[in-house]
């Protein structure tokens, strides 16, 4: 089958940036919104329609076919935002003398989720609890990372309503119970402030239910809780029985195990349910989380620098054996951003197939990553393999060692020769496999992701009216 010419990929790339500004912003889960922003069936029909021909991004008749199905299960149009303020943090003591932290409001986009850190160590709270209808989805991803990475319990009482992108922050707990009817979602929709048309939508919509999708895997949570929320209408509200909230992981104790008792105000909790057993997540579900993660670590390191080092600044634990040596997180840190600022232009990508994860208490993850990096400045560049070594760990989610070396090394390479050879192995599979085969839909998936470090260095594919064999990877603009 011979594809359709690609468009212009400097107009492409322009259009993104425009639109990620835009989508960051009007994009939420609003009051009485769903974890997610995408029909997935319709995701996944459409997707079918047009990754074998590998230019996803490009297919404007595809665009329209899928928007026709999205606007079947989506509502796009405005969505009347709320005049509540942005989320606040507030600590209340209850009996015995326990701190509990209580975020109450709506999540807004520059919502800074460090503020949390700060009453954390102020008040030595170990238990969150949640007053809030939902917002902005990353600024709830956010205040749940943080959660996590502090090592949190999240908790929540009926008659104090999380739901929405509420429901993001809540799973961030590292231990989490709640009431029955307490934890609300549906689809999601627009704010009224948005001026994002179809098109981008599409877009749009597209980059977020991946980003929640692998949020919820991060966390430990079935990702299929996004087709239940999609079953509802965004006027509406599902709120979780206690077994659905077992069956999704939402929570991470049985109904029969909680213990939740309220003041008289029935504002917030007293009693907490009893520690998580150890095996409470299964050893395949903590290691496809450490895989996820590793994943997503790379992907990371492939952003721009400023992107890539917030990404790490959260990822690792206070003092981490670093190659060897036991060093604190800051210094870590400070050598990502001395490598950072030295090859500024970066893509790495895990080898399929060299991944591994043994998880007990701890992960370890080891893989083999491929590398190139450039430097406009100095005129240099790097290309290569390298296998690395993490010490994972599930509860806090954060690196507590990390080691590795380089095996292979590319001399008088000036372009991704091994990211190209990676996303023609899953372009093949992707376009060879069975359309309706789990495992061609993966390479499909694997493809997009690696063809997108590509694009973000600077690489396109194909140029207006090159057809078939003639279609390959450039410099974009040339």
């Amino acid at each position: 089958m011979r594809g359709r010419p690609a468009e212009n990929h400097r107009q492409a790339k322009k259009f993104r940036t425009g639109l990620l500004l835009r989508f960051l912003v009007s994009f939420r889960c609003g009051s009485r919104l769903a974890v997610t922003g995408v029909c997935f069936n319709c995701l996944r029909l459409w997707q079918r329609s047009i990754w074998s021909l590998g230019l996803k991004r490009y297919r404007r008749s595809a665009l329209r076919l899928f928007l026709a199905f999205l606007g079947t299960f989506v509502g796009l149009t405005a969505w009347i935002s709320s005049t509540e303020a942005a989320v606040s943090i507030h600590q209340i003591s209850v009996d015995g003398g326990a701190n509990i932290i209580v975020i109450k409001g709506e999540f807004e986009f520059d919502d800074d989720s460090a503020v949390l850190a700060r009453e954390v160590a102020a008040s030595n709270a170990q238990i969150v609890t949640f007053d809030s209808n939902g917002g902005n989805i990353y600024a709830a991803m956010a205040f749940g990372r943080a959660i996590r990475s502090l090592g949190l319990k999240t908790v929540q009482i009926r008659s104090a309503e999380c739901a929405s992108a509420c429901a993001l922050a809540f799973v961030g707990g590292a231990m989490r119970t709640a009431e029955p009817g307490s934890i609300g979602v549906h689809r999601s929709s627009f704010s009224a402030a948005s001026d994002i048309d179809g098109h981008s939508a599409v877009a749009a919509v597209q980059a977020a239910t991946a980003d929640i999708m692998l949020y919820l895997i991060e966390m430990g949570i079935d990702p299929t809780l996004l087709q239940l929320s999609l079953s509802v209408d965004s006027s509406d509200m599902r709120y979780l029985t206690a077994s659905e909230m077992a069956v999704f992981r939402v929570t991470s104790s049985s109904p029969s195990e909680e213990t939740v008792e309220v003041r008289a105000d029935k504002s917030v909790p007293v009693v907490i349910e009893p520690p998580i057993k150890a095996d409470a997540l299964s050893a395949v579900s903590v290691q496809d989380r450490a895989l996820q993660f590793v994943a997503r670590y790379h992907e990371a390191w492939s952003w721009p620098n400023r992107r890539a080092i917030d990404f790490m600044e959260n990822a690792y634990a206070d003092t981490v054996v670093f190659y060897g040596k036991a060093i604190s997180m800051d210094k870590v840190i400070q050598e990502k951003v001395t490598f950072a600022e030295r090859w500024p232009e970066r893509a790495y990508s895990v080898k399929h197939g060299t991944e591994r994860a043994n998880c007990a208490s701890m992960c370890t993850v080891s893989a083999t990553v491929e590398w190139y990096a450039h430097s406009s400045k100095r005129a240099r560049y790097s290309s290569g393999a390298a296998e690395f070594a993490l010490t994972w760990n599930p509860v806090t989610g954060k690196i507590e060692s990390e080691n590795g070396k380089v095996i292979q090394t590319d001399k008088k390479v000036h372009a991704p020769i091994r990211i190209f050879s990676q996303w023609q192995e899953q372009n093949g599979q992707c376009r060879g496999g069975p359309g309706d085969s789990e495992d061609t839909m993966k390479a499909c998936e694997r493809r997009e992701a690696i063809g997108a470090k590509l694009e973000a260095i600077g690489w396109c594919y194909g140029r207006p009216g090159e057809y078939g064999y003639q279609i390959d990877w450039h410099v974009c603009g040339q």
